[in-house]
């Protein structure tokens, strides 16, 4: 019995099969077999654009992921602000902003421990790349962050999550002093040897009122993109 199914009989055993059905079943398999897979390089880009649609600002961070003994190192590599080098400033204050660099739970909803979280059912889509056979399902999920409502695509033949669209609903709603209008986000996945699985590319666009310091009254478009690769196993 291979180590993959396996994992396959646990999850199905744990989540039964009337909560969604086994190709998805397959989907949270693979995610647990990978969940000791850690992205080597996370690099942030933000832009936000004014009402006209004109970029405003465009930041950039990089940071790097190791593991020195059994703690997970995190470094700043690198932050520009505008194209301006802000790499030492933010360096002083890194320490409390290492939490943003985590994978939150609406980034991978195929994660075993949150499957009480999430419906998901085909809502009758295919698509075919190739030789390949991708199955559509509209899922809900529910987060701190609020509810998801999206569609994700899995390779009927193996598995193997492709990508996913969703929508934050129960908006507008505040962030503190900003007025969150519309929240979509984008998860590309990438597979390789061995079933190695990952997330790969991370998409928000948000519609806001941004009225927290340097914004008063600004009415923003943001598109922040996250790139996440060269990813590594963790010993444990």
């Amino acid at each position: 019995m291979t180590v993959l199914y396996s994992l396959i009989c646990l999850v199905l055993f744990a989540h039964p099969v009337s909560a969604s059905d086994a190709l998805w079943q397959r989907a949270v398999a693979i995610s647990a077999y990978n969940r000791e897979m850690a992205p080597g390089n996370w690099v942030e880009r933000e832009e936000v654009f004014n009402v006209k649609g004109e970029s405003h600002l465009v930041s950039r961070i990089h940071v790097a992921f190791k593991q020195v003994g059994r703690k997970i190192d995190i470094q700043l590599v690198e932050a520009t602000s505008n194209g301006i080098d802000i790499t030492e400033p933010r360096r002083e204050k890194f320490d409390e902003m290492c939490n943003q660099f985590s994978m939150k739970p609406q980034n991978n909803p195929f994660q075993p421990s949150i499957q009480k979280n999430v419906t998901a059912k085909r809502d009758g889509r295919t698509r075919r790349d190739g030789e390949q056979i991708f199955v559509a399902y509209d899922y809900t999920q529910k987060t701190d962050d609020g509810r998801w409502r999206g569609a994700a695509w899995i390779d009927e033949a193996t598995g193997m999550p492709v990508e996913l669209t969703a929508r934050l609903t129960g908006l507008p709603k505040m962030d503190g002093k900003d007025k969150i209008l519309e929240t979509v986000m984008n998860v590309h996945f990438e597979n390789g040897p061995e079933n190695a699985w990952h997330v790969s590319k991370i998409v928000l666009y948000t519609r806001a009122t941004l009225n927290n310091f340097p914004y008063a009254k600004f009415y923003a478009k943001i598109e922040k993109a996250t790139t996440l690769d060269s990813y590594w196993k963790i010993s444990v």
